[in-house]
């Protein structure tokens, strides 16, 4: 964390992060050079309010991209800060890319609602549909969907803490990638076992056995749940 205190103008609502990048300059291009001019953010801040009541907050968890990445200028993130009485939740922002980032103050708090485990449908049923493509007895649509209905079907008894993290989305913190666990494997073929023929089934370990990388489509995906839980005035 970079900085844990924040200025909140009680009277405009308005929020200050106290980092120590208050007093850095701005550049400016003025014909044909380079301009550099002082700034103070802090001291500009409470000159602006003024005679408001202020209170200094400080943060009392991590910073949270609930949709986003923390390499995403543009992510929204939310903080929980407390003014030693009460737990707020700050919701950082900024307009465009240019923009500084605003924050805005909301009661309330993150709740982490834990792990959900899905499957690729899409990209499983793309990747098939290719895979079988240039074999004699091809897989038809209703035959790959019905192969994703069973691994969505076994994938929904897997308990989250037990799937190995093998890797992580860049666009979003909150998503991981799992390797598929071999006994569920197993059990995946032998619910398949009940609808193909067995060289249909020795077609489909095939493509499990060289899809289950932690890049390829038959990887796990696992997003964590976070719900924002609005508290009274």
């Amino acid at each position: 964390m970079v900085s844990d205190r924040f200025i909140w103008c009680r009277n405009c609502d308005a929020v200050h992060h106290v980092t120590s990048c208050d007093r850095a300059p701005q550049y400016v291009y003025v014909e044909g050079g380079v301009e550099e001019i002082p700034g103070d953010d802090w001291r500009a801040f409470m000159k602006q309010h003024e005679g408001h009541r202020l209170e200094p907050l400080k943060a009392s968890g991590e910073k949270q991209f609930c949709q986003s990445s923390m390499s995403d200028p543009m992510g929204v993130a939310y903080i929980e800060v407390t003014n030693g009485r009460d737990h707020l939740l700050l919701r950082q922002s900024r307009a465009n890319i240019a923009e500084p980032l605003s924050f805005e103050v909301t009661r309330g708090r993150l709740v982490d609602q834990g792990l959900t485990v899905c499957i690729q449908d899409s990209e499983i049923k793309k990747e098939m549909r290719c895979h079988f493509k240039w074999y004699a007895d091809a897989f038809d649509d209703q035959k790959i969907d019905l192969f994703v209905q069973l691994f969505r079907d076994v994938v929904t008894v897997i308990e989250p803490e037990t799937i190995e993290v093998a890797g992580f989305f860049s666009k979003d913190d909150n998503v991981t990638f799992g390797l598929l666990p071999a006994d569920v494997i197993e059990l995946l073929m032998a619910k398949c076992s009940s609808y193909f023929q067995p060289r249909e089934l020795d077609d489909i370990r095939r493509f499990i056995d060289s899809h289950g990388e932690p890049c390829d489509v038959l990887a796990l995906v696992m997003r964590r749940q976070l719900k924002i839980e609005q508290s009274a005035a």
